[in-house]
């Protein structure tokens, strides 16, 4: 972390997060701490929000981080108690292999796992371990890793406190098969934009941990202006043999919500629920263009 970034978190990061810790909690925000969390959000946007009347998708996000507190949020933020929520909606067939899971590192049983496997914390974002050999990895440094990440609230310790739905979730290990692809590379990730329970588009993760691109299609797999301020695919890509049921099982997962980011590998013909995502982009993450912003807010508004 430079200087800068630094002392931006020393004035401005942890004064927000403190401010929703002790006068926040529970509770949807205030003024005050809307006119907080504006600020970084001008930071990123380049405009200035509107978070009570909100007509844009940005502003729609945000508001949802900012004001709602429904209860579910905390489930479906939950990586490993959502597990049992996504069984009873489509069947525990599209759940990626759950090797081992608890609240304590040093219990973990390395010696029984398989030579490749994922290990998560289920309370937070990029709280993940990818083990492609176990023979390659110190224990110790993993029980040590864990074992800090185990002391963060990820809403009140990260960013500006402001992504509540992870704030109540009880911490804990998780340690999932390791699924794979292209000569045991992570999978494409395939993150569905649900308004209404209906795919309106998909943005396709490619390399997401080396050299991260995106690309985004819409439900009939072709082209779609939205994305990221990432850097774009442009490489050779193909539609999935069962695109179709990806998107019905998007579709049924997202039932109930007037917007839900589900995410889904397909590995082999094989579909795998990876999470649910109400709040994509987090605090830094512009999307573009900026007409987009409007259509998609306007999208959130019909049912």
């Amino acid at each position: 972390m430079n200087l800068k970034s630094t002392l931006y978190d020393l004035l401005y990061l942890r004064p927000c997060r403190a401010y929703a810790r002790h006068f926040v909690g529970d509770r949807p925000a205030d003024s005050i701490y809307r006119c907080l969390c504006s600020l970084q959000f001008w930071r990123t946007h380049c405009f200035w929000p509107n978070f009570v009347h909100p007509r844009r998708f940005t502003e729609k996000v945000w508001g949802g981080m900012l004001h709602d507190r429904n209860p579910l949020l905390t489930l479906l933020n939950d990586k490993l108690r959502v597990r049992d929520y996504v069984a009873a909606k489509i069947g525990s067939d599209y759940l990626i292999p759950l090797l081992w899971s608890g609240e304590n590192a040093e219990e973990i049983p390395f010696d029984q796992l398989p030579s490749k496997f994922v290990i998560k914390a289920n309370h937070g974002c990029e709280y993940n371990i990818l083990v492609k050999d176990k023979e390659h990895i110190n224990p110790g440094e993993v029980k040590l890793q864990l074992a800090q990440w185990l002391k963060e609230n990820y809403c009140l310790d990260k960013n500006l406190g402001i992504e509540w739905g992870y704030k109540n979730i009880k911490p804990s290990i998780m340690i999932e098969s390791f699924i794979e692809e292209n000569g045991g590379e992570p999978p494409i990730d395939y993150k569905f934009f649900c308004f209404f329970g209906h795919v309106e588009f998909l943005t396709i993760h490619f390399d997401r941990f080396k050299n991260h691109k995106t690309k985004t299609v819409d439900r009939n797999f072709e082209p779609h202006e939205f994305r990221y301020q990432f850097d774009q695919y442009s490489g050779e890509y193909q539609r999935p043999p069962n695109f179709e049921a990806m998107i019905k099982v998007a579709e049924s997962l997202a039932v109930g919500f007037n917007f839900m980011r589900v995410d889904i590998y397909s590995v082999k013909k094989n579909i795998y629920f990876s999470e649910f995502t109400p709040y994509p982009g987090g605090v830094s993450i512009k999307f573009l263009p900026p007409r987009q912003d409007y259509v998609l807010g306007k999208k959130w508004e019909e049912e």
